[in-house]
């Protein structure tokens, strides 16, 4: 009985050794991935977006394009365009010429913006890594795990690119059984936008329909 009770002392010290580990290495990896974005200045990014609803076993996918600048951003994509300025965001809607105003949560940015998604793990979150993998375009990448502890997302996978540190997959489930895999085709860095981009010009849509939910 007592070399029983030492075997699962030292197994238990190991798993606890093995996980401080994975979670240090998840840690260096998100810090190093974070920093990489911080430091490409202004960024493009085009992107697949693959929204999976696990409750009514829906399925639709999209490329898009995204410019980012700090915590602003646009994203471009097939039916809509999504401006958003560091408070207000318009919702661009091309098929209706419908655009909807609002001030959205830091969740609902999340789920938008790489640059936010990585602010998660700051606070409030655990992560481990999973290991190294090759990804769907053949190259090596981290895997790590982001599991918030608030808001609507339970889970974050990211994959990390071995090269350059650029997050190439991210892999979001939410409460409602939602996910979005947003897989990154290829990022453009050092770009100069002006501050004009992430705010939706009227003038350019003199026939636009305004619904301000502010």
């Amino acid at each position: 009985m007592k070399k029983i009770v030492i075997t699962l002392i030292v197994c238990i010290g190991f798993f606890n050794y093995a996980t401080a580990q994975k979670e240090t290495k998840a840690r260096e990896l998100l810090d190093k991935s974070s920093e990489a974005l911080t430091q490409a200045g202004d960024i493009s990014a085009y992107f697949t977006l693959n929204i999976k609803d696990g409750i009514n076993k829906t399925n639709q996918s999209f490329d898009g394009t995204i410019q980012m600048r700090g915590n602003k951003f646009k994203i471009e994509a097939p039916d809509q365009n999504i401006y958003f300025d560091g408070k207000t965001q318009w919702f661009y809607e091309k098929t209706t010429e419908e655009v909807t105003v609002s001030e959205p949560t830091g969740d609902e940015i999340q789920a938008l913006n790489p640059k936010s998604i990585f602010s998660i793990y700051k606070k409030n979150s655990n992560y481990q890594y999973v290991g190294t993998k090759t990804d769907i375009k053949m190259r090596k990448v981290h895997e790590v795990n982001i599991f918030p502890q608030k808001g609507e997302i339970t889970q974050i996978t990211v994959q990390i690119n071995n090269t350059d540190y650029f997050p190439v997959m991210f892999h979001i489930f939410y409460k409602n059984k939602i996910e979005n895999i947003i897989s990154i085709n290829k990022y453009q860095t050092n770009q100069n936008f002006s501050d004009d981009l992430f705010v939706f010009d009227k003038k350019q849509y003199p026939n636009v329909f305004i619904n301000d939910l502010r």
